[in-house]
């Protein structure tokens, strides 16, 4: 029987517990027990509350929740993504999911204690430093978060962002049931409902403007006073195996800007990856390929974004709209191949990827409403 830990009680640590255990289970897998690491001291990540319709299901299949009166977590309901001052013809839009299914929203803090509590893991209190010396297991996840450093084990990802202001607006917006991706001069805003209250995260680049004219027009813009400042690199790691039994996940993996909730599909992605290497499926030469791919992936389609422009013509946009794709020549092809599908196609197709976490009904929703590469 295989001994597998994962280190971290974050998102990518809990999200990826929970779906090694729903994998080992549907296919009555050889993994005997999983081993949770956490260190108490260690804070849950600020941003991260969106997420995607695959994460929806495995949290919900494992932590047994409802809508109703076994909320644990926090949950409202995402209908989709509305962009607001995108583009250069329709300035409001939404990015729904096909067929009206809904993702969620939900507190990281609670998906934390209430995994830990769960009792489906065997949890172990231990500040971890080095996972390869410390840990008696035949696999281990490392999910500990960013680096309050970079070094030359990671690379730089392609992204026009780097800083955030982050606030909360007490009371509960009944009539926001989806994320909102509000454009500004220096950036854009997301804007999630929770429970109680309403977050705002004003993502801006430092280079271009600083952090007073972010905080002016932040306070300006959504009249409420920041509560927190984070500066953040876009980066991924040379290695995805740091050795022959240890895999990296979340943070700690690669991190790029929070627009279209990128980061928890990764997570669960990566954790099946992880899991196919476990029970002998895949070799970790061929996983790392495939979650380096799936990343750049997520930048191109990130950076799509971007290349449309928005509303402002201001030396942030000036900019974003002149980084280069990784793969220019992929994502106009896959383009070209989602126009073609006809309306009933793109519903057949939409509940695979097609590139990275997106499916041909997201690439024609996003091309419809604002135009091409």
């Amino acid at each position: 029987m295989t001994k597998v830990a994962i280190v971290g009680a974050g998102n990518a640590g809990c999200i990826s517990a929970l779906n090694l255990h729903y994998m080992n289970i549907v296919e009555d897998g050889e993994i005997e027990k999983i081993d949770l690491y956490y260190n108490p001291d260690c804070p849950i990540e600020k941003v991260g509350q969106g997420s995607s319709i695959p994460v929806r299901n495995t949290l919900f299949d494992l932590l047994e929740m409802n809508w109703y009166d076994k909320n644990y977590i926090g949950l409202t309901m995402k209908t989709g993504i509305l962009y607001k001052n995108w583009g250069k013809n329709n300035h409001e839009f939404m990015h729904d999911f096909v067929s009206g299914t809904v993702a969620m929203h939900y507190v990281p803090e609670l998906l934390s204690k209430v995994v830990l509590e769960s009792k489906l893991f065997n949890v172990i209190e231990k500040d971890i430093k080095d996972p390869d010396s410390e840990i008696d297991a035949d696999y281990i996840m490392d999910c500990r978060g960013r680096l309050d450093k970079l070094d030359d084990s990671y690379e730089t990802l392609i992204n026009p962002l780097n800083s955030v202001i982050l606030a909360n607006k007490p009371g509960r917006n009944l009539n926001l049931t989806y994320t909102e991706c509000v454009a500004t001069p220096n950036g854009w805003t997301f804007v999630i409902p929770n429970i109680d209250s309403v977050s705002y995260g004003y993502l801006y680049n430092n280079t271009i403007t600083t952090k007073e004219e972010a905080e002016k027009d932040f306070i300006d813009r959504f009249d409420i006073e920041p509560s927190d400042y984070l500066n953040f690199n876009n980066y991924i790691s040379k290695k995805l195996w740091i050795s022959k039994r240890t895999m990296l996940n979340g943070n700690r993996f690669s991190f790029i800007e929070p627009l279209e909730a990128t980061a928890s599909g990764v997570h669960l992605e990566l954790s099946e990856l992880f899991y196919e290497v476990v029970s002998d499926q895949l070799e970790t030469k061929d996983v790392e390929y495939a979650a380096k791919l799936s990343i750049k992936e997520n930048q191109d389609y990130i950076l799509w974004h971007y290349k449309n422009g928005s509303k402002y013509d201001t030396p942030f946009w000036k900019y974003a709209n002149s980084l280069e794709y990784f793969n220019k020549e992929f994502i106009s092809e896959h383009l070209n191949k989602c126009l073609k599908c006809n309306k009933y196609k793109i519903i057949e197709d939409s509940g695979n990827f097609e590139f990275g976490q997106w499916s041909v009904h997201d690439f024609k929703n996003w091309y419809d409403n604002v135009g091409g590469i």
